[in-house]
């Protein structure tokens, strides 16, 4: 399924067991250090739609979020972040201090 947001080609694969292969639309916490809390991977093309593409994949119900480095993400764990980080982007991106990757760079 696409899920733009950290790159505006990024997809994610619901096995149908029920895991997400959901690749950097979220991150272990301190690049894996705190093994399964949840963190908003260092950047991103579209951060606001990134958090629209994470919220979408969890209103799937997936049983687990394979990320793309370290060890898979509780969904029940993920969510809660979701719910309080989900504003950020949007505050930094009205306040002019949101960062993205320009378009076309690597």
């Amino acid at each position: 399924m696409p899920t733009p947001g950290h790159t505006a080609g990024s997809v994610s694969v619901l096995t149908d067991e029920g895991d997400l292969v959901a690749g950097d639309l979220v991150a272990n916490s301190f690049m894996g250090l705190i093994p399964g809390k949840s963190a908003d991977p260092s950047f991103h093309d579209d951060p606001v739609g990134n958090f629209a593409s994470l919220q979408a994949m969890l209103d799937l119900n997936p049983t687990a979020l394979h990320v793309g480095h370290c060890i898979a993400l509780r969904p029940d764990r993920v969510r809660p972040w979701v719910r309080r980080e989900h504003h950020r982007p949007a505050r930094l991106e009205a306040a002019g201090h949101l960062t993205t990757r320009a378009a076309g760079r690597p």
